[in-house]
């Protein structure tokens, strides 16, 4: 397996190491029991920059998920929910990670419910927690900005010329309940996932498969995870709607659901004061 190259930054908590594998690239911080963390479509592993400093005694793992951040971009067109799982699970392999407890917000969520089911049957056990944060999780309808990159021909053909900036800011304002959160930083490192041809055709063929043709076939085996779950939810959020966090309480035995208030689709990164140490107080009680 190919080791890549390894970069260390300083960030304003501690030195972290940015490591470029040849699958997925992804930063690792700090020992201890594992934690996994996937981010949201059209996001990076910078939407979970608050989580290292949160839990200073465990590893964390933040990955970037194919054709966003630093992790390649492939030009197969395998971008469905599934295609992701699959690529994590390998990335999973690749760091040799045994029990680990596993985070994901929005399209990561999604991601991250079909890896506990597959690892349910395969590797029981190994995902000892899942916490979901506004996840993607049941049929719904899908956002403006997903629709009009699922709009044949428009989509592809109008969205490629739009300055990224511009997007990327716009999408951020239907996602924060208080936009007065909403950085330049962000705007400026989620605008780099559109700065090539191949990272906007990554993002355009993610959005057109972001709902499985079979998800009622996932629901389904939801009621099958035993792992202790935490549901985090913006109370604002009206991209994936708080209803989804009652229905998957229902469908999870055992499930937390904890409603953040003047918080839309993002509460990792609008209001981390209070989902950090929602996320650390759940581990430590595991």
């Amino acid at each position: 397996m190919h080791k890549g190259r390894i970069v260390s930054r300083e960030t304003t908590y501690l030195r972290q190491k940015t490591k470029i594998m040849a699958s997925l690239h992804f930063e690792s911080t700090g020992s201890g029991k594992p934690i996994l963390a996937l981010h949201g479509y059209g996001a990076s592993l910078f939407s979970w920059r608050h989580l290292p400093p949160a839990v200073p005694d465990r590893r964390v793992i933040r990955v970037d998920l194919p054709g966003h951040g630093g992790s390649p971009a492939p030009a197969d067109g395998r971008y469905g929910l599934a295609d992701h799982a699959a690529k994590i699970i390998d990335f999973i392999g690749e760091q040799k990670l045994e029990v680990f407890d596993l985070i994901g917000h929005s399209f990561g969520g999604g991601v991250a419910l079909m890896i506990a089911l597959d690892f349910m049957k395969r590797r029981p056990g190994s995902v000892s927690s899942l916490t979901l944060l506004d996840s993607l999780a049941l049929p719904q309808r899908l956002p403006g900005f997903i629709m009009v990159a699922n709009i044949p021909r428009i989509g592809p053909a109008v969205l490629p010329r739009l300055p990224a900036r511009l997007m990327v800011g716009a999408v951020l304002r239907s996602v924060f309940h208080d936009r007065r959160r909403i950085t330049e930083e962000a705007i400026d490192i989620y605008a780099r996932n559109l700065a090539t041809k191949e990272r906007r055709h990554a993002l355009l063929e993610t959005a057109r498969h972001i709902i499985p043709d079979d998800v009622p076939r996932l629901v389904e085996r939801y009621h099958r995870l035993k792992q202790p779950t935490l549901l985090i939810w913006g109370r604002q959020d009206k991209i994936i709607r708080p209803s989804t966090a009652i229905a998957l309480n229902i469908l999870i035995e055992g499930s937390k659901p904890i409603m953040i208030d003047d918080c839309g689709h993002a509460p990792q990164e609008e209001r981390p004061e209070i989902t950090m140490p929602a996320i650390r107080d759940f581990l430590a009680t595991l």
